[in-house]
């Protein structure tokens, strides 16, 4: 998985990079280095708290969205064969982008259960009797 999202770093990263030299796309290369700023976060192996890695889940939710709602509001002003010209590589870029985010989702989501996991098997679960049975208090004094 490792690999994989050192990958979608690296397509992010130059999309980011591509987007950087037209003045009028300057939020759109932010957001695409923020999307591979996020896909290489979880390539280093590093533990990660909790509320870190729920943070960004989030923001990878909505950078995700962010992508996804940039194409739909790019696919209007298509034309018939949209995809054989300029425009079809910016519509293209936002869409792959936005499928490229959902591995990067899984991995902070899976960090979110392992942590959640761990913290539920450090806890010692009391020992506890039948829904219907006597309490151990009581069955003492009869």
């Amino acid at each position: 998985m490792r690999t994989v999202n050192a990958i979608i770093a690296c397509v992010l990263a130059t999309f980011a990079v591509l987007h950087a030299f037209i003045p009028s796309h300057l939020h759109i290369a932010l957001l695409f280095g923020a999307g591979a700023f996020l896909a290489a976060l979880t390539v280093i192996p590093r533990s990660m708290s909790i509320n870190t890695a729920r943070l960004f889940a989030i923001g990878t939710t909505a950078i995700m969205f962010f992508y996804f709602a940039g194409f739909f509001t790019m696919a209007p002003e298509f034309e018939d064969g949209w995809h054989k010209t300029g425009a079809a590589l910016d519509g293209l870029a936002m869409l792959l982008s936005a499928f490229l985010m959902i591995p990067v989702l899984s991995c902070y989501s899976c960090l979110l259960k392992a942590e959640g996991c761990e913290h539920f098997r450090a806890k010692e679960e009391p020992k506890r009797g039948a829904f219907f049975s006597v309490p151990d208090h009581i069955k003492n004094h009869s």
